[in-house]
């Protein structure tokens, strides 16, 4: 099969130069002079091709290995002398060193400059900053502001009154409605929506009619939205992405949320409107979370957790309703024993019953087994 990345190739001298690092090998001739024209993982891995090991309990991965060369993290280095053959790059965050080699294997492909397409549909009023791109089939409505080294991809529609800093990139068939604002150093994956009208609505006489959206989004500095993610605009104000913050696949965020800087939200996680976020907050995979919630600085929602109510900073949350993970796991810890409880529970009854019984004997010659024996027994003595 043709290849479809075009890759460069590095002799191990110079991935050792660049990386500031020593090499050791084992029954290796000339291992400085061996050269690797690609990467990939430790199991898939070609003679031909960089791999890497990121801890102690992966070392028993080499033995399966085609790879001739491998970044290793130093603390494992006594357990490397076994392997003969391999040629190992001693570093001290393997997985960091890894990517540094990969992006100089296989670098990104440079677009061309094209500047403003022919093909491309250009507002007069529109204004395009230098060493911007506006590839084919693009569409860029009146008014709208474009900084300098901006890529706008084919089929990506900018809505009137838009404003769009420098360096900005924008993937093919993204949508940016009308009056969004975008700082410089963004990123916007294929697919996303940007600023559409919320899911706002109000019932009247049977019907549920929808209530305007008037505001718009407002994305800061350095942020960057993985593909088919949507992000609403606001009913008054703006929505606000803060500076910093990455935004995996598939994510909803709804209208009037204030999300904060540098938070981490996962794919598939979705916000409620008006939601607001501190500091560095994380949202993992399928996390939800209820309208008009706020998380503080530092919260970190796990997997699939439901929020419904205000989470404090610093701490992780799990479940749903959401609470803190030490309380999520004494949840799971009791229903993992439930079976066992439901069958001591049952034991128990079966004993009450047969206590109940005995005791029942016992008294039934000396005293009144019930309220009605005893009266009629009070009525004879008379």
């Amino acid at each position: 099969m043709t290849e479809a990345i075009r890759n460069n190739s590095l002799t191990v001298r110079e991935i050792a130069e660049f990386l500031h690092v020593s090499v050791v090998s084992e029954g290796v001739e000339h291992e400085l002079d061996l050269t690797v024209d690609g990467v990939d993982f430790i199991e898939r891995a070609s003679a031909s091709q960089l791999a890497f090991i990121g801890c102690q309990k992966n070392v028993s991965r080499i033995a399966a290995t085609a790879a001739q060369v491998i970044i290793a993290p130093r603390s494992v280095a006594d357990s490397l002398s076994s392997y003969s053959g391999k040629v190992f790059l001693l570093v001290d965050e393997a997985e960091t060193a890894f990517l540094q080699i990969a992006e100089r294997l296989v670098p990104p492909r440079v677009p061309a400059a094209i500047g403003v397409s022919d093909l491309a549909v250009v507002a007069a009023t529109a204004r395009i900053g230098a060493n911007s791109n506006i590839h084919p089939f693009a569409r860029i409505g009146e008014d709208v502001r474009i900084g300098e080294g901006c890529e706008i991809h084919s089929g990506v529609v900018i809505g009137d009154g838009c404003v769009i800093g420098d360096n900005v990139r924008i993937d093919p068939n993204a949508v940016i409605y009308a009056n969004s604002i975008l700082g410089s150093g963004i990123t916007i994956n294929a697919s996303t929506v940007v600023g559409a009208e919320g899911f706002g609505y109000r019932t009247v006489n049977g019907r549920h009619e929808r209530l305007p959206h008037v505001g718009n989004v407002i994305i800061h500095d350095d942020v960057e939205i993985g593909a088919c993610t949507t992000i609403d605009r606001a009913k008054v104000g703006s929505t606000v992405i803060g500076t910093g913050t990455r935004i995996d696949n598939l994510v909803m965020i709804a209208h009037n949320c204030q999300i904060g800087k540098h938070n981490i939200l996962v794919g598939q996680s979705g916000l409620a409107g008006s939601c607001s976020t501190g500091q560095y907050v994380v949202c993992a995979g399928q996390a939800g979370i209820a309208d008009h919630v706020h998380l503080g600085d530092g919260a970190i929602v796990g997997a699939k957790a439901g929020v419904h109510k205000d989470l404090p900073g610093g701490k992780a949350y799990l479940g749903s309703p959401a609470g803190t993970a030490a309380e999520h796991a004494k949840e799971v810890m009791s229903l993992k024993r439930l079976p066992e409880l439901r069958s001591t529970v049952k034991s128990l009854q079966k004993q009450i019953e047969q206590l109940q019984q005995q005791v029942a004997a016992l008294l039934g010659g000396s005293e009144c087994s019930d309220e009605t024996q005893c009266s009629e027994q009070q009525k004879t003595a008379a």
